[in-house]
């Protein structure tokens, strides 16, 4: 594994400008990583702002308290997921004061993509684990592959990697982990990968074809189902809108459809003054908005950060402010 943590943030001056970073403003990163978006609101929110910041990954929380090393006494490292937002800042409320806005990078590290031992990237010959936080989690990627039904797999390829060969890639590992499992195997993530290319037909010299690696949803699929991260987005959106004052602003970045469908209705909702049937003849629902979407259109990288970091391509920023 690198010793050197690394992680390009993305969107990082679209999330600052949307922030509307004052001095002296307080701010929650819920998604600390490799601590780019703490850094500049950091930078901004002088001389007494603080940073209410959560991560899972203990490199990355080791790589960020060593690179913002000079803002310790204004930044505040919680180990844990953005899904205890509310409890955690019950804890650090007085300590803090009042939070200006909060962002939310739902996106994987580079760092994680690289590190070799978990399970995240196509190149890595260790174990398929793809757990976020392997201290408390329990469920890993090759406990899925390996004990989850067909049905079960089928779905999950479908409905989270949006996979249109779900069915077929499901089959073909039912029929390959007998023989793993009879022989015992080590189950590498490179087994995996060529397991895979196996059931799909695809020969490892012909990958170049691809704009996108045969495995990238599969992959999506068994990481989204082992962090359950789409339920982790509809828990955290909530307890952040609700800590927030009337004026704070929430800025959070997709990476893939599934999260963005999520953010985006959950704002829509939040906005709307009115929710009766479009039959009924007079409102009475008493829905007041909560939010104010301050992007009408999703931002999205600008063609040179994607050329500067191609990772950065699917990347969705939307912004809310609290009403």
């Amino acid at each position: 594994m690198k010793d050197n943590f690394q992680h390009q943030t993305v969107l990082l001056e679209e999330v600052v400008k949307g922030l509307e970073i004052k001095a002296n403003q307080n701010f929650i990163d819920g998604t600390l990583g490799g601590g780019g978006h703490t850094e500049k609101i950091l930078e901004k929110n002088g001389p007494r702002g603080k940073v209410l910041a959560f991560e899972l990954d203990q490199r990355a929380i080791k790589a960020s308290q060593k690179r913002l090393n000079k803002y310790q006494k204004r930044l505040f490292i919680v180990n844990q997921s953005y899904i205890h937002l509310a409890e955690e800042w019950q804890k650090k409320q007085k300590e803090i004061g009042e939070i200006a806005g909060i962002v939310l990078d739902l996106g994987l590290s580079s760092d994680q993509l690289d590190s070799s031992g978990r399970g995240f990237s196509f190149k890595d010959q260790g174990p398929l684990d793809m757990r976020f936080d392997p201290k408390h989690q329990t469920l890993t990627a090759e406990d899925i592959i390996l004990t989850w039904s067909e049905s079960e797999l089928c779905k999950i390829f479908r409905e989270y990697g949006e996979e249109p060969k779900a069915h077929i890639l499901a089959q073909g590992l039912i029929k390959n982990r007998s023989s793993w499992i009879k022989q015992k195997q080590k189950f590498t993530t490179s087994m995996f990968v060529l397991t895979i290319l196996r059931i799909l037909n695809i020969k490892e010299t012909s990958l170049g074809r691809f704009r996108i690696h045969p495995a990238t949803k599969v992959f999506q699929a068994l990481r989204i189902a082992v962090n359950d991260e789409l339920n982790n987005v509809k828990t955290v959106l909530p307890q952040a809108v609700d800590i927030l004052p009337s004026g704070g602003k929430i800025a959070v970045i997709s990476f893939h459809s599934l999260e963005d469908k999520i953010v985006k209705y959950f704002f829509k909702e939040s906005s709307q003054t009115c929710v009766c049937p479009p039959q009924a003849p007079i409102c009475n629902c008493d829905t007041e908005a909560k939010l104010k979407i301050i992007t009408k259109k999703a931002i999205k990288p600008s063609s040179e950060e994607v050329k500067n970091n191609p990772r950065s391509r699917s990347a969705i920023l939307r912004i809310a402010e609290k009403i």
